[in-house]
């Protein structure tokens, strides 16, 4: 990944993940149970 023509160590995405605490796949875990159920 680079970044102004540097390398940088982590991409955004992972970068937000790793420093709050909660990985990605937590977050949408959490999103996708939270998620009401269509009505028919």
């Amino acid at each position: 990944m680079y970044w102004q023509d540097k390398r940088v160590l982590w991409t955004g995405t992972y970068f937000v993940a790793s420093c709050g605490g909660v990985t990605i796949d937590q977050r949408i875990k959490k999103y996708v149970e939270n998620q009401d159920s269509p009505e028919y």
